[in-house]
């Protein structure tokens, strides 16, 4: 499976109704509904609001929160990939979208996200 990075540095490719949709898999997307109700503390998750291939995949379909992400929103208004390719990263939206992510997560995704940046900011091109 193809790599695919949110905006914000989730790994789309690994989030489970990403991982499910992509398999056509109604019984798993039922399961992470089910997960992701409890964790929430939200009674109306349910599998059809999850599909969902990718919050940047031109196309397809994108889960109900992907939908309505201001993150996603303005990455897709400021045309950048990653948000760390902003002039404006990290911005207050960024930091209070890390700020309740599980403390090692958010950790590895502003690694993850500035090393990105690093890399774009190094690499060498002649055009």
């Amino acid at each position: 499976m193809q790599l695919n990075i949110a905006p914000c540095g989730l790994i789309c490719s690994r989030c489970d109704a990403y991982r499910a949709t992509q398999e056509n898999n109604r019984e798993k997307l039922e399961r992470v509904a089910d997960e992701w109700r409890k964790l929430n503390h939200c009674d109306e998750i349910t599998a059809d609001l999850l599909s969902c291939d990718g919050c940047m995949t031109d196309g397809g379909r994108k889960s109900a929160y992907c939908g309505m992400c201001q993150i996603r929103l303005c990455a897709i208004r400021k045309d950048v990939k990653v948000c760390s390719e902003c002039p404006d990263y990290p911005c207050a939206a960024m930091s209070d979208f890390l700020a309740h992510q599980p403390e090692e997560q958010a950790a590895a995704m502003k690694k993850m996200l500035e090393g990105i940046a690093e890399v774009e900011k190094n690499t060498h091109s002649v055009l």
